[in-house]
């Protein structure tokens, strides 16, 4: 059976918050998006933790007002047992921030179908459940992909532009041997949501809380779902060795009596969900734009989870990309200079 051919001047791959920016800002300048999504959202997601410097992104892709309604957590700063020092202490965004005195904590299911919603209100044609199995080249410059519908069936979708959102899955980047390791930041991370959970007293109630400790560090993020994100990075032959000597959680349990605080907050805690296990290795890619194709987000790069930084420099990358990609459709002979801003930024 014979199937159409879908037709856009963009696809996006992956509908993440690097996607989903990415298509909201390009479907603003007119341009035909698809975006594919392997997954039907919600979904379940790390990295709730976002940064003040976020909010205006999402003010100007006109979410911030849901975002502030979501009922999501304020974010006021961090709290840390970091080192030597066995006490705790605390920063705040209002410290260096005025206009964004604080971010959020939020529930990635919710915040990430938030924000593909919006995407949807653009006129991006979305497409989930429906996966990206390769992209196709002629003459070494991108010009669609082959993906699979919810039936299964392998159908076809040709573009101008190929954005690449797939998050850490990185399609392209491992596709095309992009990706490079950094050798110093090889870690893995365990984590799940627990209930019963003791918060931080106010006023740093709501701050993520983050302890070192012997192996690593662990992560507290208060959810307004009343769970509790509770992860720990540890180097990755650390983790290997015990998740395959003990399991996922029987490791993860017994981490915990080595972070005090840790150990403290959780007395009474239960797992309700996971917990999960992901690669935290640190990487770049050494080509973030190609002949009809860009990285965005994690599918480009990836650096310490400590920092709380994912989200933010996908929606960023996602609003520079769209940039990048209207330049290059307008004006062919800038596409290069264009490009270079991209990798610098």
């Amino acid at each position: 059976m014979n199937h159409e051919v879908l037709k856009a001047d963009v696809i996006i791959i992956g509908g993440g918050p690097g996607g989903s920016t990415t298509a909201t800002m390009l479907a603003r300048k007119g341009w035909r998006v698809l975006l594919f999504e392997r997954e039907h959202f919600p979904r379940e997601h790390v990295g709730e933790s976002l940064l003040p410097v976020t909010l205006p992104v999402l003010e100007e892709l006109g979410v911030l007002s849901a975002v502030q309604a979501a009922g999501f957590l304020p974010k006021q700063g961090a709290t840390m047992v970091w080192g030597k020092n066995p006490a705790p202490w605390s920063w705040y965004f209002r410290e260096t921030n005025q206009r964004y005195p604080h971010a959020y904590q939020v529930w990635r299911p919710a915040f990430d179908q938030l924000l593909l919603d919006n995407s949807r209100s653009h006129g991006v044609d979305v497409r989930e459940g429906h996966q990206v199995i390769e992209v196709r080249f002629e003459h070494e410059r991108a010009t669609g992909v082959r993906y699979t519908a919810p039936d299964g069936t392998p159908r076809e979708a040709e573009a101008r532009w190929i954005v690449d959102a797939s998050g850490q899955g990185a399609f392209l980047g491992r596709k095309l041997k992009l990706r490079r390791w950094d050798p110093f930041f090889q870690n893995l991370a365990v984590y799940g949501y627990f209930t019963g959970a003791q918060r931080l007293p106010e006023p740093d109630d709501s701050n993520i809380f983050i302890e070192s400790y012997e192996d690593g560090w662990f992560w507290h993020i208060p959810l307004y779902t009343g769970w509790m994100s509770v992860g720990m990075v540890v180097d990755s032959q650390i983790g290997q060795a015990g998740i395959s000597r003990d399991g996922p959680e029987p490791f993860l349990r017994a981490q915990i009596p080595k972070a005090p605080y840790t150990a403290r907050m959780l007395e009474h805690a239960a797992l309700v969900s996971g917990p999960f296990v992901v690669k935290d290795w640190s990487y770049v890619s050494d080509q973030v734009v190609g002949d009809g194709y860009i990285l965005v987000g994690d599918a480009a790069c990836f650096v310490d989870p400590l920092f709380s930084s994912g989200v933010h420099l996908a929606c960023m990358s996602g609003v520079l990309a769209a940039a990048y990609v209207t330049t290059a459709l307008k004006e062919p002979s800038l596409q290069h200079a264009a490009g270079q801003v991209y990798k610098e930024l």
